[in-house]
């Protein structure tokens, strides 16, 4: 968690790599959290895949009071990122995958 925090403070882009299973998503819901609920900051989950805060209805606790855009086709992505920063007013931009 200090680890987190310390690397947020920052403020620059952050981009995290690893293999299937070692934790991004883990990692990323945790940013959105502490970042969301402990720094105070409007933020915004850009879910292509729902990976991050799930397909239901109600999105994963894990992240916070961070909101969520789903993507509804893998192609329409950049409609949904303008869409997020053009009417959304958000701080911060987690996008899951950057794929088209």
């Amino acid at each position: 968690m200090d680890r987190i925090i310390y690397l947020l403070e920052y403020e620059k882009s952050v981009l995290i790599l690893g293999k299937p299973g070692t934790g991004k998503t883990t990692i990323i819901r945790e940013i959105a959290r502490v970042l969301s609920d402990g720094m105070k900051k409007r933020v915004i989950i850009i879910d292509t895949s729902n990976e991050i805060a799930g397909d239901s209805d109600i999105p994963h606790s894990g992240i916070g009071r961070a909101r969520r855009m789903q993507v509804p086709q893998t192609e329409l992505q950049h409609q949904v990122m303008i869409e997020a920063v053009e009417n959304h007013m958000q701080q911060i931009i987690i996008i899951d995958e950057i794929g088209t």
